[in-house]
């Protein structure tokens, strides 16, 4: 039976770089939301619908970019078999 080790600082380095990616692409998705609702909606609505635009265009950016870095971490593992190089047992 051939065990591998985990390599901590592969395994570190993947964690925060994904870290980095994954609040760059919510940040990225919240700037979209809120220029959509500038474009469609901001002369349409009251300002007092800005503060529940900034809400709601959080709570997507979130739920967005869940899914966009769910989708890219089962693409990276079956294309480039992270968990191989990583170290890591595959599911």
């Amino acid at each position: 039976m051939n065990k591998k080790q985990a390599n901590k600082g592969k395994v570190a380095l993947f964690v925060v770089g994904a870290t980095v990616a994954n609040i760059l692409l919510m940040a990225i998705c919240f700037v979209l939301f809120m220029l959509l609702y500038s474009v469609a909606f901001s002369k349409l609505l009251p300002q007092e619908a800005l503060i529940w635009a900034i809400g709601i265009s959080f709570l997507l950016s979130l739920l967005v970019s869940s899914l966009i870095y769910r989708r890219l971490l089962k693409l990276l593992r079956e294309r480039y078999h992270l968990d191989d190089y990583l170290g890591l047992k595959a599911k």
